[in-house]
């Protein structure tokens, strides 16, 4: 099949309370979309003007879950090809040069890249969390948004025909230690109420077999040791929230067998 040039591309991006990591997003995709469209949550910060500087088309919804919400930013863009990126991440100079080499000249219908995540002053380049594969530009007529949350996934029909792109999409994920305990904090209850919702129930597998699978697959398989101490940090975080996620369901189910 003949390769061809996306027709129109959407940069989609949703935010709330953004104002220091914005403007580097925007920054990095200037000339890549035809139109950026942000989906803020209602932000009390100075998200809303950087982004209307910026000449985006800006919408407001309430904040439900990150699946939802990821669902109705990529609903609404003008078009049908989209580069989804989050408001703490941007475009290294590679992977911005790939998007723009896949508009001109395309033969799939989605493409992967790798994403590199900064822990405090530390860029990760092993364990789980490099390479953090994602989908982010696809034609959401062949790649749908689905997940649990808080994690949504881009998933692409059986018959898309998905590429890879050179180059990562940077993410600034957490500032420091602290901020990442309090996301897996956070993340955990999230989920442990999205599997509650679906009548799923927690045992020893789930509560102690699956965090301590997780930390040797991050630390040692995946050569997280290789990172020092930010290596070994990230295999236990990762294990913390597989255990608060398991820990919280089984508190919610024991609640409801009290309740009966």
């Amino acid at each position: 099949m003949p390769s061809q040039s996306i027709p129109a591309l959407s940069v989609v991006i949703m935010t709330f309370n953004e104002e220091s990591n914005l403007p580097r997003c925007l920054e990095s995709v200037k000339g890549v979309g035809d139109e950026i469209f942000i989906l803020d949550s209602f932000s009390t910060d100075l998200t809303l003007d950087i982004a209307r500087n910026a000449n985006a088309r800006v919408e407001q919804h309430p904040f439900g879950s990150y699946v939802e919400q990821k669902k109705r930013l990529v609903e609404k863009a003008k078009h049908d090809w989209v580069l989804c990126i989050d408001a703490d991440e941007y475009l290294s100079d590679q992977l911005k040069a790939s998007i723009l080499r896949a508009k001109a000249d395309n033969s799939f219908d989605g493409y992967f890249n790798n994403r590199k995540n900064k822990l405090g002053e530390k860029w990760i380049h092993h364990g789980s969390w490099y390479p953090d594969r994602k989908i982010r530009l696809f034609d959401r007529r062949k790649v749908k948004i689905t997940g649990q949350d808080p994690h949504d996934v881009m998933l692409p029909d059986k018959d898309a025909r998905i590429g890879f792109l050179k180059g990562d999409l940077m993410h600034l994920a957490d500032e420091n230690f602290e901020s990442r305990h309090r996301k897996n904090e956070k993340h955990s209850t999230r989920a442990a109420e999205a599997l509650f919702a679906k009548e799923k129930k927690t045992n020893t597998l789930r509560l102690y077999i699956k965090p301590a699978a997780r930390f040797f697959t991050s630390y040692f398989l995946r050569l997280g040791f290789l990172d020092g101490y930010h290596g070994w940090f990230v295999a236990k975080s990762e294990a913390q929230y597989v255990r608060m996620r398991e820990e919280k369901l089984k508190t919610k189910n024991k609640e409801v067998k009290i309740r009966k």
